[in-house]
């Protein structure tokens, strides 16, 4: 019964209108408002847009329109990095908003979303209340207004008699750029991206620090400024936020669309719900940011992303910009993030000399951009891919050619300190992929090889990688520079080239052994098998090999004497290539195991009869099992009579 009640209590609250289980940015105070498209915005599965739910649970929304041939706005899946958002095709008048239904205080708004058309003319408003400012002058009460003339505005005012508003005004974004915004009535507060975005007020700037009213979605009270673009999430409190708590919101809001935060000349840190620093604004690197992580305290879980400077919603890359993705199989935990952000260098090639790289890849050429990585927790394996549409690379599309350059001290200097080289695991279109890999640690810096030189690929530090196969045998043999301080190897195995996992984990006690290490790896089966290996170093630096792979034939090694058995008796032939004890086990069609046999074979040829008389006639399967893995044939028992 203890366990139910604090059940029960768990949930009244979370239920409740002013504590919140989770909350943007971990910031639950004060909240009035929240709706995003990914959580609230019907149907969920995308399609025309029949209802948004307030997640703090003050309103509840009716859609509405004005004007004749409208088109309804629709839930887009995938619409940015990932994530949902509503399409709206307002133009002034005419067009679709929604309204709520009950009154809130509002103070402090932020909102993600992008405006569609030419910045000079009206392309709509993000949110409102419904209801004009004193003597119906000018309708000044709204957040986010794309306006014609070239202007972004925002308006803090009362509904009172003979009462202005005033404004604060912004130059807006170009045209489907997402941003993430915020105004505050305290300190005339108008944000784009983290950053002061004020250019200009009118009446002094905002009249007031808080209103009171029903709020509307995608118009303002005048019902002539109908959104044309896409609203993702926003967010109202009823009381202006600190510093650190717009921070906490806007990080949350930036990370899980891949907005940037700040620039080069003003760098801002992204900060978690738990007041953790997950990436710490860097002059250098403040381009392109973008990550992956789960936060609990905000809801958010983003297992998928790229940065919508180079990026579409669904990770597609924008022509020539060289877009990065970062994909994980399974959501981190909470609290862990792995995040990225490039340098302003051009995506342009260089030639790798001993002024700019290390000495094995002289010769190489290699991406002058590159990208900073910052973790929070153990971050582990990732898949990250490069798409090179728009971009003439030497490398072709030969996966052989691209490597991660990895600066493992993370100063940029990769002529410095060590580092580490991760192969493409394959090219698919236009996409570079590098699968599986933990060489993204925290604070490394890193670069792609487009084309390895012949030092590179010989040392990529391994002298020599081999597999070759035998039955259902495959044999891995490698060696590696003499001077590599290896403290240990993984095989790693793969059925489609692309996706590895770690069968095996080989410990190098001393040396390494002149004649090199092998594994050998028991394949399940008929196909084609691929194999790579990692090598661990003593200082935890990594380096992987080449990719090989072998072609595994259906085995003809065990054999049926007489198909179909007549009587009582299966003789069964098996070429074995060493001593061992294999199990035979017979199946009926309906697979219930019949018998099951242990036979102890010598190297050559093996004979094995089998007494089945009990068996009736019908269809039968075997099964033997041994170190090379397992076998199956099918057999008929019959009685031989008509």
């Amino acid at each position: 019964m203890k366990k139910i009640f604090c059940l029960m209590v768990v949930l009244l609250q979370c239920r409740g209108r002013t504590v919140f289980c989770q909350s943007p940015g971990g910031v639950a105070s004060n909240l009035t408002l929240w709706i995003k498209a990914g959580s609230g915005a019907s149907p969920s599965s995308g399609g025309t847009l029949t209802g948004w739910t307030d997640m703090a649970g003050n309103n509840s929304f009716s859609l509405t329109s004005t004007g004749t041939g409208l088109t309804a706005p629709v839930v887009v899946l995938n619409g940015l990095n990932f994530n949902p958002v509503v399409r709206f095709t307002g133009s002034g008048t005419n067009g679709y908003r929604l309204l709520g239904n009950t009154s809130i205080t509002m103070s402090d708004v932020s909102a993600v979303g992008s405006w569609t058309g030419p910045v000079t003319n009206e392309r709509g408003t993000f949110f409102s209340p419904i209801n004009n400012s004193g003597l119906n002058l000018i309708s000044a009460r709204y957040f986010f207004r794309s306006a014609s003339g070239g202007q972004l505005y925002t308006g803090f005012g009362s509904i009172d008699a003979g009462l202005f508003a005033g404004y604060e005004s912004a130059t807006p974004p170009a045209s489907t750029v997402p941003v993430v915004l915020t105004a505050s009535g305290t300190g005339n507060v108008l944000n784009m991206n983290g950053l002061d975005a004020r250019t200009g007020n009118i009446r002094g700037g905002y009249f007031t620090t808080t209103m009171t009213d029903i709020p509307q979605i995608a118009d303002r009270s005048s019902s002539d400024s109908k959104m044309n673009g896409d609203i993702a999430e926003i967010v109202v409190y009823s009381a202006a936020n600190s510093a650190s708590l717009q921070n906490k919101v806007e990080s949350y809001l930036a990370f899980k669309y891949g907005i940037t935060l700040g620039n080069a000349t003003s760098p801002i840190s992204y900060t978690s719900s738990a007041g953790t620093v997950f990436w710490t604004g860097l002059a250098a690197y403040q381009h392109n940011i973008f990550g992956i992580g789960t936060d609990n305290g905000s809801g958010l879980v983003q297992t998928s992303s790229n940065s919508v400077n180079s990026g579409s919603g669904d990770g597609t890359g924008q022509s020539g910009l060289g877009n990065l993705v970062l994909k994980t199989s399974s959501a981190l935990t909470n609290g862990q993030f792995l995040m990225v952000g490039t340098d302003s260098a051009v995506l342009t090639e260089e030639t790798i000399t001993a002024a700019i790289g290390p000495a094995a890849a002289i010769g190489s050429k290699r991406l002058v951009r590159t990208w900073k990585a910052q973790t929070t927790g153990a971050v582990s394996s990732v898949n990250l891919s490069f798409d090179m549409t728009g971009l003439t690379l030497s490398g072709a599309s030969v996966a052989a050619n691209y490597y991660l350059l990895i600066d493992n001290d993370g100063d940029g200097n990769f002529t410095t300190g060590a580092q580490t080289y991760v192969p493409a695991s394959g090219i698919s279109g236009s996409l570079i992929s590098f699968s599986g890999t933990s060489a993204l640690a925290n604070g490394v810096v890193f670069t792609l090889i487009t084309v390895p030189s012949t030092m590179l690929v010989l040392a990529d530090r391994w002298q020599g990688f081999t597999a070759s196969g035998a039955g259902s045998s495959v044999t891995l043999h490698w060696n590696t520079a003499p001077d590599l301080p290896i403290d240990y190897f993984n095989v790693y195995h793969s059925t489609d080239g692309a996706t590895f996992i770690p069968i095996a984990q080989l410990p190098l006690t001393t040396v390494m052994p002149l004649a090199g290490m092998s594994y050998v790896v028991s394949e399940r089966g008929e196909g084609t098998y691929f194999y790579r290996l990692r090598a661990v170093l003593k200082d935890g630096a990594e380096n992987y090999s080449m990719i090989r792979s072998v072609k595994i034939s259906a085995s003809k090694r065990l054999k049926i004497h007489s198909n179909p058995v007549v009587g009582g008796e299966l003789r069964l032939q098996f070429h074995a290539s060493a001593s061992e004890s294999v199990i035979v086990s017979l199946f009926s069609a309906s697979g219930s195991r019949q018998l099951t046999r242990i036979w102890s074979v010598a190297p050559g040829e093996n004979l094995l009869t089998m007494d089945i008389h009990r068996l009736g006639e019908g269809l039968y399967f075997l099964r033997l099992d041994g170190s090379h893995g397992y076998e199956t044939l099918d057999f008929v028992k019959s009685t031989g009579m008509k």
